[in-house]
């Protein structure tokens, strides 16, 4: 399996050195947090998560991302710590979000279909990536091509422009509002089943980076870890051509060896400097836009929620799972640890104008429950993060 999609559900194949981090950005100290605590709050916010993406497949005929993709992805992460999803209920949210796709293959190849554009496309990706990293065989290289992965593939090509590779099309923030969301998830997937195809567009994917401003959370999220994406498929790309070439059956031989060429020097600098100054800059800005309680908020103007914290902790641990060990990235960690519910839950109020008729999923917080259940899925997916990291890099 390549860098990308490893990279998106915690298994970093290639480790990108950074310039060192220090300093705390605030007075708190982090309180010493054990894993099997954070281990237990994760298996008790997966309860109320996987019983409300059941509830919804049996109740609604539209994909979510927010009930099908992000639930698959925290359970996905989960399973790297020890938890074992139910693979039972996998395969009825892969079927619900094949069917719902394959029903419009005729306009996906022309570039329709998909309420939400490349946003819902690139989260429903996201979702087979995920599956199909918990139920490939071991060891295999390639990540399978779930049914409804290669017309997902073809529409964002289809639906790309260079002045802006892929946009948001409807604005209901947080989860739904950025072109760095839309563009990060469609270079994931590219990056992991079409590289080449990617490659070809490079050039003003990063010409669209150096002109946009990320302002959100969101946007700051997705932009580090779209191009953490970006430069980490180009290089590997790179390092694949350097390599003598071999028979087409020997491949799968060639990608192992170069992992373990990368595993040996884990602080290699796979890219130029100036990419990994971009990358550092980008998480220096997120270090200074923490807050005092230890959380992020979705602007720069509201206070810290589970949603903003989940999603920038996932960012920063995906591309550099070593920060785990600063102080500052822990006040992270206790932040999500002290907003978890009773029931396993993070509560977050909703922004967004409801776009459809009122459905009771099941999830707890009423009217919060879609925005509620998306930030609780980010809290499970960096706090499974961060265990990850601290079982398999030591300071």
């Amino acid at each position: 399996m390549n860098i990308v999609v490893k990279s998106l559900i915690q298994i970093t194949l290639v480790m990108i050195g950074f310039f060192s981090m220090t300093g705390i950005p605030n007075s708190l100290m982090a309180k010493p947090v054990t894993i099997e605590r954070v281990k237990i709050a994760v298996e008790k916010a997966l309860d109320p998560i996987v019983k409300s993406a059941t509830a919804y497949v049996e109740e609604k005929s539209c994909f979510t991302c927010h009930h099908q993709a992000l639930p698959v992805m925290a359970a996905s992460n989960a399973e790297l710590i020890g938890i074992k999803a139910d693979r039972h209920w996998l395969e009825l949210q892969r079927k619900f979000t094949a069917d719902f796709f394959l029903k419009r293959k005729a306009d996906l190849a022309q570039g329709r279909g998909v309420p939400g554009g490349a946003f819902t496309a690139g989260y429903a990706l996201a979702q087979f990536m995920s599956t199909s990293q918990l139920t490939e065989e071991e060891g295999n290289d390639e990540s399978r091509r779930l049914e409804g992965t290669n017309e997902l593939l073809e529409y964002l090509l289809e639906i790309y422009r260079p002045e802006r590779p892929w946009k948001i099309n409807t604005i209901r923030p947080p989860l739904e509002s950025s072109d760095f969301t839309a563009t990060g998830l469609a270079i994931a997937a590219l990056g992991t089943f079409e590289r080449e195809k990617l490659m070809e567009r490079v050039n003003d994917i990063r010409k669209w980076y150096q002109k946009t401003k990320a302002v959100s959370a969101e946007d700051r999220a997705f932009q580090l870890m779209g191009w953490y994406w970006l430069i980490n498929t180009q290089y590997y790309q790179q390092a694949l051509r350097e390599i003598p070439a071999w028979p087409d059956d020997n491949r799968k031989l060639l990608r192992a060896r170069l992992r373990k060429q990368s595993e040996k020097r884990p602080n290699q600098q796979l890219g130029n400097q100036a990419d990994l100054e971009q990358l550092q800059k980008m998480i220096s800005t997120l270090k200074q836009l923490q807050l005092e309680d230890g959380g992020w908020g979705q602007t720069d103007t509201m206070q810290s929620d589970a949603y903003a914290t989940g999603l920038i902790m996932t960012a920063l641990l995906t591309v550099q799972p070593e920060l785990i060990h600063e102080e500052w990235c822990s006040l992270g960690v206790d932040y999500l640890l002290e907003g978890q519910k009773k029931d396993g839950t993070w509560h977050v109020l909703t922004r967004s104008k409801p776009i459809q008729e009122y459905f009771e999923s099941g999830f707890p917080h009423g009217e919060d429950q879609f925005i509620s259940i998306s930030a609780s899925c980010w809290s499970v997916i960096a706090l499974s993060k961060s265990i990850h990291a601290r079982l398999h890099l030591r300071k």
